[in-house]
């Protein structure tokens, strides 16, 4: 069984000493994959200092550059490795940025080839802002051939493109919710990669503000009861003393059980189409 930490929204505006505060004693045991905004804009959030919320223009990975020199010596420390999280990271009127973007074919590309020159390094996987896609932002990462690593994703084929395997996983996610004795309408996170034609996809728990311990390990739990993996996502900047110790005991309890294996986040698809 496979466990696997994804963090979202590392970008110009982190502090490479927070990414060192919040995993200092995480990474050597556990990669982090870090979803990294290549050209974040500035906008009110808490993950943004409050003298970039009114900027005009987004705010290039490279103009960080301890942020960089930093990503690049954890990726050959093999302490991270590198997802794509969006381009910029913005809203839109009609939604998140690969709900609603215009451009979101060229969006794609332009941050994932970004990213490899920056940091030097290949990008296997998108994550996407908000954990919101779109059948156009689905389609755009199946072309690409990026796999995704979401949090809430939709199975059902009316809001996906189609391909040869869409009916099978549809099949598939039908009848492990009958297993699990969950409704349409009941909270899933499916423990198996989902393959499809040109990409391959997997779900992750969320480790955010009031998320407990019993919260993680029931879910690894039932992914191991199926013979699946797990995955975790969160936010370093949401990370505080109380959710380190969740992740902390989380990592213990998996790490006492026979046949668990931390890993990065890009061997979740081993196996998966190239």
């Amino acid at each position: 069984m496979k466990v696997a930490l994804r963090d979202d929204d590392t970008s110009y505006f982190t502090e490479p000493d927070r990414l060192e505060a919040v995993y200092h004693d995480v990474w050597d045991r556990l990669p982090v994959a870090l979803a990294v905004v290549p050209h974040a804009a500035g906008f009110r959030d808490k993950a943004i200092p409050e003298k970039y919320w009114q900027a005009d223009r987004a705010f290039p990975l490279e103009e960080n550059p301890s942020l960089v020199a930093r990503l690049r010596r954890l990726v050959t420390d093999g302490r991270v490795t590198i997802a794509q999280h969006g381009l910029t990271h913005e809203d839109f009127p009609g939604g998140y940025e690969f709900q609603a973007a215009p451009d979101i074919e060229e969006r794609l590309r332009k941050g994932q080839s970004y990213l490899e020159r920056v940091l030097d390094t290949r990008i296997r996987i998108f994550v996407p802002p908000h954990n919101a896609l779109s059948k156009r932002g689905l389609a755009a990462v199946g072309e690409a051939g990026l796999n995704l690593l979401g949090s809430f994703l939709s199975f059902r084929p009316s809001m996906r493109p189609w391909d040869s395997r869409t009916l099978a996983n549809w099949w598939r996610i039908r009848r492990y919710r009958a297993t699990t004795g969950r409704n349409k309408g009941d909270r899933m996170i499916y423990p198996h990669v989902l393959r499809y034609r040109n990409h391959a996809e997997f779900g992750c728990h969320g480790l955010i503000p009031g998320t407990t311990v019993e919260d993680l390990v029931s879910g690894f739990e039932e992914a191991r009861q199926a013979g699946g993996h797990f995955c975790i996502a969160t936010h370093y900047w949401e990370v505080d003393a109380t959710l380190k110790n969740v992740l902390l005991r989380f990592m213990d309890h998996a790490a006492a059980v026979n046949g668990v294996e931390f890993v990065a986040a890009e061997r979740l698809f081993e196996g998966a189409p190239e």
